[in-house]
């Protein structure tokens, strides 16, 4: 059995490719690559015109109480050998910031397709408690930048295994008591 643990980079594609989804964008299309970005722009900020509609993921591990069960269990696979399987979930934060003239209508938009479109996102699960998208316009420059964003968390369910063998023989030593 192999261990099943999405990667950061694959966590994000899937977002990016969700939101371009629920914005209606094609996330094969190079051009709506840029329109939805994964991180922030390495050479500064802003790195777009304030005219122009541009979104932003974050993922971050979140400590939640949930993410602390690891069950454990052991499957035989050979007379000298056993599966060790653990399996947890994963909580993951994911943050969407949204700039330009449609931020809010965009965040909108992707927190309402969150729950009409789980498919989109799998094998992530949504927690359901995600609050509404907050609009904080930003100034910079000397101009004010229209942003909204809005965080959500999602479970993932992580199994890793591992082969051990059984003991064999073992020594026995009766030592008495000196």
């Amino acid at each position: 059995m192999s261990d099943i643990a999405l990667s950061l980079t694959a966590i994000e594609d899937i977002f990016q490719a969700c939101t371009l989804n629920i914005l209606g964008l094609d996330p094969e299309a190079e051009e709506n690559q840029n329109r939805i970005r994964i991180g922030y722009p390495a050479d500064g900020a802003p790195a777009w015109e304030r005219t122009d509609d541009v979104g932003f993921i974050i993922v971050s591990p979140a400590n939640d109480p949930y993410a602390q069960p690891v069950e454990r269990s052991y499957s035989q696979t050979s007379e000298t050998t056993a599966d060790n399987v653990s399996s947890y979930t994963r909580v993951h934060q994911v943050q969407w910031t949204f700039y330009g003239p449609s931020s809010f209508d965009d965040a909108d938009r992707v927190r309402a397709g969150l729950f009409r479109s789980p498919l989109l996102f799998s094998p992530m699960h949504l927690v359901t408690d995600v609050p509404t998208p907050v609009r904080l316009p930003e100034l910079f420059g000397g101009q004010w930048w229209e942003r909204t964003s809005f965080t959500a968390r999602f479970n993932e369910k992580v199994v890793r295994s591992s082969t051990v063998h059984y003991i064999e023989a073992a020594e026995i030593k009766v030592v008495p008591d000196r």
